[in-house]
This record gives structure tokens, sequence and C-alpha cells, in this order.
């Protein structure tokens, strides 16, 4: 769980930073600098987690590797989709041609686009993303308080009397209760979970 958080944490920060560095390639191809030297510009003035990757991708021209291979090597290790429209259009432009300093300033326009509405959205859907989260959480938190309250309260739930296959009807219903919430849980983060 830790390391998945870890992943999307850092996964982000390098979404959040690839439009800026998009733009700041484009800018220094537009000053005359090669391809090769906008990144390493890159290297030297971004903050990791993005500058690690590019440098790993300098790293590996500098070894000798073609540089569409150390890119498809970059989008391998970051798993980003933004990365991937990026290194897809340089890939395209090295083999068809033309003006790369335009086309990355239209893929920095999208992925900006795309973080807006997708903060958007995560704002319009709080308030149900919320209710989900208390929806789920209410029942347990209302079981516990009259465990601590009132103890012999639930305590017919358990009695093995009124029993259904061999299990107390109790525990059958809290069951059938719980499945029923999970996948009420379930449905609401499918509902808000809006993919841009």
């Amino acid at each position: 769980f830790w390391l998945g958080r870890r992943k999307s944490a850092r996964l982000n920060a390098f979404n959040k930073q690839l439009p800026d560095t998009i733009t700041l390639i484009a800018n220094g191809l537009r000053a005359g600098s090669s391809f090769l030297q906008a990144i390493e510009m890159v290297v030297r003035e971004t903050r990791p987690p993005i500058s690690l990757e590019f440098g790993r991708v300098i790293r590996e021209v500098n070894l000798g590797l073609p540089f569409d291979q150390a890119l498809e090597n970059m989008v391998r290790r970051v798993r980003s989709d933004d990365l991937e429209l990026m290194a897809t259009a340089i890939s395209i432009q090295h083999t068809v041609g033309g003006n790369l300093a335009e086309i990355l300033d239209s893929i920095a326009f999208t992925i900006r686009e795309r973080i807006r509405i997708q903060g958007e959205i995560r704002t319009l859907t709080a308030q149900q993303r919320l209710s989900g989260y208390v929806v789920g959480f209410l029942p347990f938190a209302l079981a516990m308080f009259l465990f601590v309250a009132a103890p012999s309260f639930l305590q017919p739930m358990f009695d093995p009397a009124v029993s259904i296959l061999g299990l107390p009807a109790g525990v059958i219903i809290l069951g059938l209760g719980f499945t029923a919430m999970l996948v009420g849980f379930m449905l609401i983060r499918r509902i808000v979970d809006i993919e841009v």
C-alpha cells in the first residue's frame, strides 16, 4: 500500500511538471539548440522526478543507445499517458519531419487543458466521493458505538437459536449488508471516476 502511494505521488509529480518541461524543450529548440541539448537543459533546470528521468535518457544516449530507444525506455519506466503522447509525437517527427517546437507547444497545451479539466471534475465530484466514504464508514462507526455503549444490544444478532444453514441468522444478515455496502461503495467510486 505504501509503495503504491509513493509510486502514485511520483507519477503525479511527473505529470504536473511535464507541460512546463515540454515548453522548456520547445523554447530551447526555437533558440537553436539541438534536441539533446534541450533535454540537457531540462536536466539542469528542472527538479526531480522529471530531471532524473531525462538525465537517464541523456546517460543512455551517451552510452551508445539510439535516442528513440532511450525515450522508449523512459516511457516504459514512467508509464505516463502524457509522456507517451510526447514520445510518439517526437518519434513521428523524426521519421516524417516538421516543426518540432510547434508540435511540442500543442502537446503542452493539450496536457495543461487535460489537467485543468481533471481538476474541475474532482471539484464537481468531491461531494459524491465524500458521500461514498460516509455511507461506507457510518455503519461500522454505529456498530462500534453500540458495542461500547450497550454491549447486550447486539447479542441477539449472534444467537445460535435462530440459524440458517448452521450459521446464526444475524451473521448472515450482517454479511449480506456488508456485501451490499461494498457493492454500493464500488458503484459510487465507478460513477465519479470520469476518464479525461
